[in-house]
């Protein structure tokens, strides 16, 4: 199939009896133009990988015409639709809002599948490939330690290194697509030792009594377990009063909100740090 564009129709041409026009036609006849630049730019076909900025294609646009039935050549069909666009858009053309090609090998859609985001030292785990297509070729990239079983495919272990002091080896996987680039990556924490790691102010069970703070505190290890928790002085700097003392604290709960602390406190000490306390709940 050829996709050339005719520069005249079959019934000949005349000169134009319109002369330049009127200003408001200007915005539609600049439109009409750089429709056109634009359709003769268009590659025959789609490009095996998605460009940036993604495109149309002469064969997308085709298709589509195939596809819903329309009577209109194709590339009045193209037309309308970038027109359309241009009006709506100041001017702009578009990329690919017209009839965009279809990529089987692209980012949409892919991600990756894991375990744990928490390792510990020597631990392996599988990584896979989600809402990969048949015949894409996937490749896994690694940044800190641990070793990767292979380079490309849809799975691949992952072998957490023998020590983490510091957590300077805590590692990052890549999944590309083959001439796209990277689709995503995944941190992991490995850790090395126990001991206290982390508090947890989660902000949920939150109450007043007798014109105090209380909220919900849970304190885990190197390996992401829980150690203890349950209410507690909502805030690791104090007691905040969440109503004058005697006061009825149920009217005054959204003090209590305004003046905790709700997230995660680091209270490794360095030796622990040095040990390689590194739980996926610091990462």
């Amino acid at each position: 199939m050829t996709w050339d564009i005719l520069g005249k129709s079959s019934r000949g041409e005349r000169p134009t009896q319109q002369g330049d026009g009127t200003t408001a036609q200007e915005k539609y006849r600049t439109a009409f133009q750089q429709c056109t630049f634009l359709w003769n730019s268009l590659p025959e076909a789609c490009p095996v990988v998605e460009p940036d900025p993604p495109t149309s294609s002469k064969e997308s646009v085709w298709a589509a015409k195939l596809e819903h039935g329309v009577v209109c050549s194709y590339y009045d069909l193209f037309m309308r639709c970038c027109i359309k666009f241009a009006l709506a858009n100041d001017g702009a053309m578009p990329t690919d809002e017209c009839f965009p090609c279809e990529y089987e090998c692209s980012c949409v859609g892919i991600s990756i599948g894991y375990t744990t985001q928490g390792m510990r030292v020597n631990e392996e785990q599988t990584l896979t490939v989600e809402g990969g297509v048949d015949g894409c070729v996937y490749a896994w990239g690694l940044v800190g330690g641990g070793t990767l079983s292979g380079e490309e495919g849809g799975s691949v272990v992952y072998t957490a290194p023998a020590t983490n002091p510091n957590c300077e080896s805590n590692a990052v996987v890549s999944l590309s697509v083959e001439g796209i680039g990277i689709c995503g990556s995944l941190g992991i924490a490995i850790s090395g030792t126990s001991g206290y790691a982390y508090v947890d102010y989660t902000g949920e069970g939150m109450m007043c009594n007798g014109g105090y703070c209380f909220a919900e505190r849970w304190l885990y290890d190197c390996n992401d377990d829980l150690i203890n928790g349950g209410l507690t002085g909502c805030t690791p700097y104090g007691w905040p009063r969440c109503a004058t003392y005697g006061n009825p604290p149920v009217a005054h709960l959204e003090e209590c909100w305004a003046d905790c602390y709700f997230g995660i406190i680091d209270v490794r000490s360095d030796s622990s740090k040095l040990a390689g306390c590194c739980p996926e709940g610091l990462l």
